[in-house]
């Protein structure tokens, strides 16, 4: 049954960018902002496969199926996530990145798997939607220009969701606060400092395995 729990979840995630898509559309929403609304919907289909699915070997197909899909569709440049001011691999790094979490921490460590997914999807998300709406001072590396206010969403929606994974995985508070704490720096840090999109790539895997090096 978890095989067809994996279909499920194809088709759970794939009815979300259609709709969100079509929201985009028929409230007249830029191209990037359905990008960025399909990030963070996108991450919580872990939930899904954890509730749903028992090996990692299944977890990965729903993550291979979006990879070769998200690559072709970025080729033809179809769908408002690739209609974007310049061509963007991140559709494609992270279901990569969300692929080697399962596959590490699937079976053995779900908490550092989901504060990687949480992490990527809200932190990484919200810093470019707010700082694309409210960026009013910017620095650079290279020719990546990023702001300050969106590394600051980046900080606060990490550290959310870092500790609210942690509580809900029964940590004692002052852990989960503080833990998450160091790790939301952590991850404004690498978002700040990432090249391009691979910021998709380090930010989960950074934060998963810190969360199975330093909690267990």
């Amino acid at each position: 049954m978890e095989w067809v729990a994996a279909v499920g979840t194809i088709v759970i995630i794939g009815l979300i960018l259609f709709l969100l898509e079509a929201i985009g559309r028929r409230v007249g929403a830029e191209p990037e902002t359905v990008r960025k609304w399909i990030h963070i919907a996108v991450g919580h289909w872990v939930f899904l496969a954890l509730a749903w699915i028992d090996h990692w070997y299944v977890a990965i197909v729903p993550l291979l199926f979006f990879t070769v899909v998200n690559l072709l569709t970025l080729k033809r440049g179809t769908g408002q996530m690739n209609q974007v001011e310049r061509i963007s691999y991140g559709t494609v790094y992270y279901p990569i990145s969300l692929l080697i979490l399962v596959g590490l921490f699937f079976e053995r460590e779900p908490m550092a798997l989901v504060a990687g997914s949480m992490v990527l999807a809200w932190g990484d998300g919200m810093a470019a939607l707010v700082g694309r709406r409210y960026g009013k001072t910017f620095y650079t590396r290279g020719a990546i220009k990023r702001s300050f206010e969106g590394s600051i969403a980046m900080f606060l929606f990490s550290f959310l969701v870092l500790t609210s994974t942690f509580l809900i995985y029964a940590l004692p508070a002052w852990i989960a606060i503080s833990y998450g704490f160091l790790l939301a720096n952590i991850a404004a840090l690498i978002e700040a400092v990432s090249y391009r999109d691979l910021d998709n790539v380090f930010i989960p895997l950074s934060i998963g395995a810190l969360v199975a090096f330093a909690l267990y």
